[in-house]
């Protein structure tokens, strides 16, 4: 990993910035076909410092482009709710999880816990850019915090995640503790940590029309991950 250069940092402001305004409107047509009120804040600009660099080969490398507060989530927001509150973890129920980050969050000052959900959803975000002999590849992989809350398919009374980082993380912990809804005990060194290989399969993605996937060899097992194309754009 390294930090990029002021260079680096403009040509890839300039190449994702439409990208951006694209997906931008794009979601709003898509809020208002739901009747749903557009998003009048959207983030186009980013801190260089919350840009990492990573170089695969000679040829390839990747940006990972953070949201200063996605970063915050995953640093310190989840390390914190599962100190104070481990128990709302592995329960098998999104509404704990939810519970204790908005507990550590500090969001009580502005808001209630349902607009900290619509928050997390509407704007806490990474996007994943490849660049391959200098240029950037069109296509870019946005992870989510949280995509969506569901009602449980096995169980009335509990929530799920449905896409996004908090679905992924039910399936890893730290220190033998799971990392969001989950029972399953697959240590990773860290939530960065796994977003950088969430980056690097990316690259190794098969599929056809919207759905695709990647299988990566890891030193102790194998990670399947599924990306979704968000037609007609180049997201991920």
């Amino acid at each position: 990993m390294k930090v990029i250069s002021k260079q680096e940092y403009t040509e890839l402001m300039e190449f994702i910035e439409p990208h951006l305004k694209d997906l931008w409107n794009h979601k709003n047509k898509e809020r208002i076909n739901q009747e749903k009120e557009p998003l009048n804040i959207f983030q186009f600009g980013f801190s260089i410092v919350d840009i990492y660099n990573y170089k695969i080969d000679a040829d390839t490398q990747f940006y990972m482009i953070f949201n200063s507060t996605f970063l915050r989530v995953i640093y310190q927001g989840i390390q914190n709710a599962l100190q104070e509150y481990p128990d709302n973890f592995g329960t098998g129920n999104a509404s704990d999880v939810i519970e204790a980050l908005y507990n550590v969050s500090g969001y009580k000052r502005f808001g209630s816990i349902e607009d900290y959900i619509q928050f997390l959803t509407d704007h806490l975000c990474c996007y994943i850019v490849y660049r391959e002999n200098g240029i950037f590849s069109d296509n870019i992989l946005r992870v989510d915090l949280l995509r969506q809350i569901l009602p449980s398919k096995d169980n009335d009374a509990k929530n799920d995640f449905v896409g996004g980082l908090l679905h992924t993380l039910k399936h890893f912990s730290i220190d033998n503790q799971n990392l969001s809804t989950g029972i399953y005990v697959h240590n990773i060194f860290d939530i960065h940590h796994l977003m950088y290989l969430i980056a690097m399969s990316f690259r190794l993605r098969t599929g056809e029309g919207c759905k695709y996937k990647a299988v990566q060899e890891l030193s102790d097992g194998k990670m399947l991950a599924f990306f979704y194309y968000y037609c007609p754009l180049n997201f991920f």
